[in-house]
């Protein structure tokens, strides 16, 4: 058995999906064995797919992307013209 989860994250434009891409890619190249993780832009939703060895390692990896992407999201907010 290897759990999988994805996410989905709805970015509202293209734009935002690209940035949002590109500040999560760097963090997750060379993870650990048994560790798989896939990301692709569909409209304006990021999915990201997660396969791990262990339960543990799926719900840690998951969370982990939860809190860069609202890391993200009020940063990018906050960089908006009229924003914040």
């Amino acid at each position: 058995m290897k759990p999988r989860a994805e996410l989905v994250i709805s970015c509202g434009d293209a734009e935002a999906v690209r940035a949002l891409m590109s500040v999560l890619a760097p963090d997750n190249e060379g993870g650990p064995r048994g560790l798989g993780i896939t990301a692709s832009a569909k409209g304006d939703d990021l999915v990201i797919q997660v396969a791990a060895d262990s339960p543990t390692t799926l719900v840690s990896t998951c969370l982990a992307f939860l809190r860069d992407v609202s890391l993200f999201r009020e940063v990018w907010l906050l960089s908006r013209t009229g924003q914040g």
